[in-house]
């Protein structure tokens, strides 16, 4: 028994010690690159603000713009022209825009629409596609939509609607595997490659992105529920490009496996399993094999892509292969794509968006002839959150981008919605905000807010597909 009655020193430290513990790690975590560090879903942020500010501090979400547009911007005319022309065009449908008519007015009657430059053309093309029983989409864009947040709604409804099966393209690399609901992605031995640094070649496909894999390389694709027809799917495909001959084997259930021969092709090739299955396996002894994309859907019904490329101005896509793109058409072709870019041109620095929409006109018209039978839906970027002291509005600037966009699918002749007025306008992102539907960002869409603006798009693409 310890008698000893001298007073003992405590071990947790003064008050004084631990305040200024406590002051250096909340210091330390400010200084932190949280944005670098989390792969941009986090902002970085100073949590001393308060107390080394006596004022209030203009916040504004974090600008994160494609470091391609400066340079884009940069060129000439000429210099440009010339650059596109340089890439053997393959016989297409004639491309030239029909006359725009004047702008329409994003709601009729209170119901937002899908406004319609192409002449009718579009809405035609789309309701034949969905008289056929058939109905192939693609949706493009930025980390907006990554991760089957926006797309995987759209797909949802028009399956319930029209049937079809799976969650369409796959990408054996994906930032998005561990949130992505609607498949589940394992791979090793595969590098994903961006358009935006490979400029002028056949490797320029729509996904914005191809994948080169090692000898060796698997990867596993396995359905998941949450997007309720995505579980399973009847049709497994790989498109790829084999500068060597080899082999590439696959299995519907990860245990039985076929192998299929593959010869050097400086083309497009395809490999299609046929089945009902909830899985697909893939592994690869082609030396140099590029992978454009793996494609998990059913012949009947619809199919709907989500090809997200995070940082993206969409820009690069005027330099796809036409050549490629038809080639590709054999086994992925489209009905209706959706152009979603915008968010990494935008800057609280800039109110004329003149420059980027030429280019994304241009765009649109590559994706065109890329795709002439497609309809094409440009999407205006959504409303973005500034902070002022203790107030959230929307940024100034994104009223011009969305302008420079519309003029953009006018002067183009294709179809454009207005994803910033479907969230209701000036001002909707703190709304958003509030109701749970967009990230802390004041950017972002969570699956909330997916489930709400998908549901709106797919009311307006029914409202065009409905009228006669």
């Amino acid at each position: 028994m310890n008698t000893d009655n001298t007073p003992r020193r405590s071990d947790s430290g003064s008050p004084f010690t631990i305040v200024l513990g406590a002051v250096c790690l909340l210091a330390l975590m400010s200084w932190l690159p949280w944005g670098e560090l989390t792969g941009r879903r986090m902002k970085d942020f100073n949590l001393l603000s308060d107390i080394l500010h006596s004022a209030p501090v203009e916040y504004i979400t974090e600008e994160i713009i494609d470091p391609a547009l400066a340079e884009a911007l940069a060129a000439t005319e000429q210099e440009e022209a010339e650059a596109t022309d340089s890439v053997p065009a393959a016989p297409v449908a004639d491309t030239t825009p029909a006359a725009a008519p004047a702008e329409q007015s994003a709601r009729i009657d209170g119901e937002m629409v899908i406004e319609d430059y192409s002449g009718g053309e579009a809405a035609t093309r789309l309701r034949e596609a969905v008289a056929s029983g058939t109905l192939r989409c693609a949706m493009i864009g930025d980390s907006y939509i990554e991760g089957d947040i926006l797309s995987g709604t759209i797909r949802r409804y028009l399956q319930d609607k029209y049937g079809g099966s799976g969650v369409g393209y796959a990408a054996p690399v994906s930032a998005v595997a561990g949130f992505r609901r609607t498949v589940r992605l394992t791979s090793s031995g595969f590098a994903a490659c961006d358009i935006r640094h490979t400029r002028h070649d056949s490797l320029h496909t729509i996904p914005g992105e191809f994948f080169r894999a090692e000898r060796g390389a698997t990867a596993s694709f396995k359905g998941e529920k949450g997007g309720a027809h995505t579980a399973s799917w009847s049709r497994s495909r790989i498109v790829f490009i084999a500068p060597s001959a080899g082999t590439i084997s696959t299995s519907p259930d990860g245990s039985t496996w076929t192998e299929h021969v593959v010869e050097a092709s400086d083309g497009p090739q395809c490999i299609s399993v046929d089945g009902e299955t909830s899985r697909f396996d893939m592994r690869c002894s082609v030396p140099g094999l590029v992978v454009l994309g793996v494609w998990l859907d059913s012949p009947q019904g619809v199919a709907f892509d989500c090809m997200s490329l995070r940082g993206y101005s969409g820009i690069s896509h005027r330099f796809l292969s036409i050549p490629t793109a038809r080639a590709m058409a054999g086994w992925v072709d489209y009905d209706m794509i959706v152009v979603e870019y915008g968010m990494n041109a935008l800057s609280s620095e800039q109110s004329d968006y003149t420059a980027y929409g030429n280019i994304m006109k241009r765009v649109l018209m590559r994706i065109k002839a890329c795709y002439p039978d497609a309809a094409i839906v440009m999407l205006g970027v959504g409303d973005r959150g500034q902070k002022q002291g203790t107030e959230i509005g929307s940024l100034p600037t994104v009223a011009a981008i969305v302008s420079a966009q519309r003029e953009a699918a006018q002067a183009a002749g294709t179809m454009f919605w207005d994803t910033r007025e479907a969230m209701g306008g000036d001002g909707a992102i703190a709304d958003w905000r509030s109701r749970g539907l967009v990230n802390a960002d004041y950017i972002h869409l969570n699956h909330k807010g997916g489930e709400v603006l998908g549901q709106q798009f797919v009311e307006s693409l029914m409202r065009l597909i409905d009228e006669k």
